[in-house]
């Protein structure tokens, strides 16, 4: 069995450059310490809830954060992958989180709805334009980076139902304002509340997917098992595993029988090369036979049907 770097492939890089969460961080807590002011002397359990937002917000990135720095951290030969699906956790918290902030709104909403309380629209606009700013220059900031980090993607979706949330305190304004409907902040954040639970299903399911080590969703076993099998000098292929151990960083362990070990060498780079560019995979174990070393109830572990 060899273990191969493979030089030009894409391999995972834990963030160390935390920089745009650190900014957004702080703007938010900033600005929920403002619209917290607000809300208690206005009396706008709106503007409160939205406030208590924010501060989930900011407790997501932090937890972000951190997570980023344990990541960093070398692997060990207690944890040989060191820490790294520690963002991958604090996605799956992440994604928890905005479920339980949808309930909440909802909760809240059904509440207002039958009993629709009196608040000021003027402190609502000021509070909800400022807000809006403040989360389209966080959404700018971690833009790039929540693509190829499940970790920061958390923290994004947090801050775009923050800036929906401010969206929706001035429509509710708006209709307080010109009609004094006063159930419209009700039925904006029941609405909001769909949109929290589209994002944190995004995040829970590709973390847990992460977390039970099931194949990439952009790979294809059969595809590259049938790659592999038109190589020359390949007699069968088994034992295919893939799996995703962080954001960016997809792996692959595979058995090869081979009918001839004096090309082994070049079957195998053969094999690693194609996997590394044609499926991205950073990491790569291959193990080449001449004959199958069936091992102790291997094939519970096959994920193709017996022949």
């Amino acid at each position: 069995m060899q273990e191969h770097d493979l030089t030009g492939a894409a391999h995972h890089v834990p963030t160390s450059d935390n920089r745009s969460l650190r900014i957004s961080v702080v703007l938010i807590s900033l600005y929920f310490v403002f619209e917290a002011a607000v809300a208690i002397s206005t009396g706008s359990l709106a503007m409160l809830a939205d406030a208590a937002h924010e501060l989930s917000t900011a407790i997501a990135i932090s937890m972000s954060l951190v997570a980023m720095k344990y990541s960093s951290k070398p692997p060990t030969p207690e944890r040989t992958y060191g820490y790294l699906r520690t963002e991958i956790v604090a996605a799956l918290f992440n994604g928890l989180l905005l479920f339980g902030m949808a309930g909440f709104i909802f909760y809240r909403g059904v509440i207002r709805l039958y009993n629709p309380v009196e608040v000021p629209s003027g402190p609502m606009f000021i509070v909800a334009i400022g807000g809006i700013w403040l989360e389209i220059a966080s959404l700018i900031i971690m833009y790039r980076s929540q693509k190829e980090n499940l970790n920061i993607r958390g923290s994004f979706w947090h801050v775009i139902n923050a800036f929906l949330g401010s969206i929706a305190i001035i429509i509710a304004a708006t209709f307080i304002a010109a009609a004094k409907i006063y159930i419209a902040d009700s039925i904006a954040g029941i609405i909001f509340g769909f949109v929290l639970i589209y994002g944190a299903f995004g995040l829970v399911r590709d973390s847990l997917r992460i977390l039970i080590d099931a194949t990439p969703r952009d790979i294809d076993m059969q595809a590259i098992e049938a790659d592999i099998r038109a190589l020359s000098g390949v007699v069968d292929v088994h034992h295919m595993h893939a799996w995703t151990i962080t954001s960016g960083l997809k792996a692959l362990s595979t058995h090869v029988t081979i009918d001839d070990f004096t090309v082994a060498e070049e079957i195998l780079q053969t094999i690693k090369i194609k996997v590394s560019d044609k499926w991205g995979f950073a990491l790569s174990t291959i193990q080449l036979e001449t004959s199958s070393l069936d091992e102790h109830e291997s094939k519970r572990l096959e994920f193709r049907p017996d022949d």
